[in-house]
């Protein structure tokens, strides 16, 4: 039985209805500022707007797809689980010992961003680098809770 489940995953604004309504803006957009070119004789000006548009566009769903991705951590009688799901669905897992597992909260330096670091036998684990300072503080203290609570004998 669980101990301790979370799922971590990056906030996304847009969902699959909202990229839709992006990306036809966008192409309205597009639409209303190509047949302006070539009104005005510009015509090269529509194969531009149109590879801009595209990459908009293109962008625009890669970052949708990133939303897929997400990290699960369980913590049950076998130790801890750490489960990343990428954004086409592909699984890596890593099992960390608990007995001895360190939980600290590494703040971002501007160049990486911060993260959860755990650390057990000389391994060391990054999670949660998508959530906020928040979020990282609040889940590395319901972490060690449930550490705490595992490392508990039963006595009954």
């Amino acid at each position: 039985m669980p101990q301790f489940h979370a799922v971590l995953t990056a906030q996304r604004s847009l969902g699959a209805r909202g990229l839709a309504w992006a990306a036809g803006l966008l192409c309205a957009f597009a639409v209303v500022t190509t047949a302006l070119f070539l009104v005005l004789g510009a015509w090269p000006v529509a194969g531009f707007v149109g590879v801009e548009i595209a990459g908009a566009v293109l962008l625009l769903v890669l970052h949708h797809q990133a939303g897929r991705a997400r990290e699960e951590l369980l913590l049950d009688s076998e130790g801890l689980t750490v489960t990343r799901i990428d954004r086409r669905g592909r699984r890596a897992e890593v099992r960390l010992q608990p007995a001895w597992l360190r939980v600290a909260v590494q703040k971002g330096d501007g160049a990486r961003a911060g993260h959860v670091q755990l650390a057990s036998h000389g391994r060391t684990l990054a999670v949660g680098a998508f959530l906020t300072e928040e979020e990282r503080a609040e889940l590395a203290a319901a972490l060690e809770q449930a550490l705490a609570r595992w490392r508990q004998p039963a006595f009954c």
